[in-house]
C-alpha cells in the first residue's frame, strides 16, 4: 500500500471519529442567541396592490406604436401636460438647481405641468447601463405618461471627434424616429425637443473649451440637422453658453464641462428662449424653485433608490417587496403633494411653511420570522467574556457614551490609535419622510486610559 494512501486513510478515520465525538457532545446553545429561533408567526401578508409600484424591466409596461406628431416651436403647453427629461448629465444635474423647471411652471401657472426627470448621468445614444431588472427609459416614459420629452445628448458622443459624426447622425436619427413613434401617454406620439450640449469652459488647470468646443459645435450642427429632418424641436444651448463663458466675469462650471449654479441659470435662460420663441424667463421666484428642488429630491429617491438589489434585484421578492414597494407608494404620494405645492406657488396662492404629507400612509410593520438577540449592556457583555488570565478585555467605546455609533457596519484603526466607525442608520434605504443620516465617526482616546473620550 502506498504511504500517501495510508496517510489519507488514517486522516479520514480521524475526521470520522471527530465527527462522531462532536455529535455525542454537541455545543450547548447560547442562552441569549435568539436569532436562530423561529417566532412561529405567519409571514406578513403581501398586498397585491403594491405590485403596481414595482417598475421592473421584466414587468413594467411598454408603449404602443403610434403615428408620430410634428413638434412645433415655440412649444405650446396645455393643462396637465406631462413633461419628461431624458439623456445625460446636463439635465441630470439640472434637477438640483431647478431654474429651467421653475421657469416652466411660472410661465404656465394655470397649466399645472407634471415634470419628471428620468435622466441618468453618462447616458449616451445606445449606451444606457442600469442595475439588474431596472426598467429602461421607454418603460419609465410610459409610467410617466410623457406628452413632451426634452432629450439631452451629444456631449459624451462628441469625444469620438470628427470621425464619429456619421455614426452619431445615424444613431440619433434611429433613436428619434423610434421615440416619436411611441404612445407613452397612451394616446399619441410625444413632442420632442432635442437639447444640444453646452459649451465647455477653460478653467484653472483644464483648457476644456480649447480641447472640446470645436467637436461640440460639430455635434450640435448634426443635432440641428437631424431634428429638422425628423420634424422635432431643437434647442441650441451651445451658442448661448459659449458666449456667456467668453464674456468673462464669472466661472459657470465646476470643472470646465459641468455647470454650477450660475451656469444653470444661463442654461435655463437659453433653453427657455429656444423652446418658447425667444421669450425671456419669468422673474425668478425662489419659493417656486425651492419647491421644484424638493420635489425632484423625493422623485429621485423613488426613481433611483440607492439599494436597487432590494428594489429590482435579487431580493425584490422578499425584503424588497415588504419594504421597498410600500416606500415607493409613499414616495409617489409625496411627489404628488409637492407637485400641488409648486402649482399653488406658481399661481400665487399661500402655502403653509411645512409641506402637508398627512395623506401619506404609515409603512407596514415588517414581521420578523426569527427572534432577536437581547441587547446587553457593556457591563453584562464584559461579564460574559471568558478570558485567558494572561489577557485583559476593556471597553473602548459604546453607544451609551457615544450614541452616534449606532448601527456600525465597519471599523478601522488608524496610525494615531483612533477608531473610525462607519454607521448606517439609513440602510437598506432612506424611508419616505426621513433624511439620510449615515455617519463616519472618529473616536479618540486623548488621555491614554484605553477608553474613547472624544468623537
Amino acid at each position: 500500500m502506498h504511504s500517501w494512501f495510508r496517510f489519507v486513510f488514517v486522516l479520514v478515520l480521524g475526521l470520522s471519529g471527530f465527527s462522531v465525538e462532536a455529535q455525542k457532545n454537541p455545543k450547548p446553545p447560547r442562552a441569549n442567541d435568539a436569532k436562530n429561533t423561529q417566532t412561529g408567526k405567519e409571514p406578513p401578508f403581501k398586498d397585491p396592490e403594491l405590485a403596481r409600484y414595482a417598475i421592473f424591466e421584466k414587468s413594467a409596461p411598454r408603449p404602443e406604436a403610434t403615428e408620430p406628431v410634428r413638434t412645433v416651436l415655440p412649444l405650446k403647453l396645455g393643462k396637465g401636460t406631462r413633461i419628461a427629461f431624458i439623456g445625460n448629465t446636463l439635465l441630470d444635474r439640472a434637477q438640483h438647481f431647478g431654474h429651467f423647471e421653475a421657469a416652466l411652471q411660472q410661465a404656465h401657472p394655470k397649466a399645472e405641468l407634471v415634470v419628471r426627470n428620468l435622466t441618468w448621468a453618462a447616458d449616451q445614444l445606445g449606451t444606457e447601463p442600469r442595475p439588474a431588472n431596472f426598467a429602461d427609459v421607454e418603460q419609465h416614459l410610459t409610467i410617466a405618461k410623457a406628452d413632451v420629452i426634452f432629450a439631452a445628448y451629444g456631449f459624451n458622443e462628441s469625444f469620438a471627434g470628427e470621425s464619429g459624426l456619421p455614426e452619431f447622425r445615424q444613431k440619433l436619427t434611429t433613436y428619434v424616429a423610434g421615440l416619436k413613434a411611441k404612445a407613452f401617454n397612451g394616446e399619441g406620439g410625444p413632442r420632442i425637443v432635442l437639447v444640444s450640449p453646452i459649451a465647455n469652459e477653460n478653467v484653472k488647470g483644464v483648457a476644456a473649451a480649447d480641447r472640446n468646443n470645436k467637436n461640440i459645435a460639430a455635434y450640435t450642427k448634426v443635432m440641428r440637422e437631424v431634428a429638422a429632418a425628423q420634424r422635432v424641436g431643437f434647442a441650441d444651448v451651445f451658442t448661448a453658453t459659449e458666449a456667456a463663458m467668453a464674456s468673462g466675469g464669472s466661472v459657470l462650471t465646476i470643472n470646465g464641462c459641468h455647470l454650477n449654479e450660475a451656469g444653470y441659470k444661463v442654461f435655463a435662460e437659453a433653453l427657455f428662449a429656444k423652446t418658447f420663441g425667444g421669450r425671456k424667463v419669468p422673474a425668478g421666484d425662489e419659493a417656486v424653485r425651492a419647491a421644484v428642488i424638493e420635489k425632484n429630491k423625493q422623485f429621485f429617491r423613488r426613481y433611483r433608490p440607492v439599494n436597487t438589489f432590494y428594489y429590482t434585484g435579487g431580493r425584490n421578492r422578499s425584503y424588497g417587496y415588504l419594504d421597498f414597494l410600500p416606500a415607493m407608494r409613499n414616495f409617489d404620494i409625496m411627489v404628488q403633494n409637492r407637485d400641488r405645492r409648486i402649482w399653488d406657488l406658481a399661481q400665487g396662492k399661500a402655502v403653509p411653511a411645512k409641506i402637508d404629507d398627512s395623506n401619506v400612509p404609515p409603512l407596514p410593520t415588517t414581521a420578523a420570522s426569527r427572534g432577536a438577540n437581547k441587547w446587553m449592556s457593556p457591563a453584562d457583555e464584559l461579564k460574559a467574556f471568558k478570558v485567558d488570565p494572561r489577557f485583559e478585555v476593556n471597553l473602548f467605546a459604546s453607544e451609551e457614551e457615544f450614541p452616534e455609533i449606532a448601527c456600525p457596519i465597519q471599523m478601522r484603526w488608524d496610525s494615531q490609535g483612533r477608531m473610525w466607525v462607519s454607521c448606517s442608520t439609513t440602510y437598506p434605504h432612506v424611508y419616505p419622510g426621513n433624511e439620510p443620516d449615515d455617519k463616519l465617526v472618529i473616536l479618540e482616546d486623548t488621555d491614554g486610559d484605553g477608553r474613547a473620550d472624544k468623537s
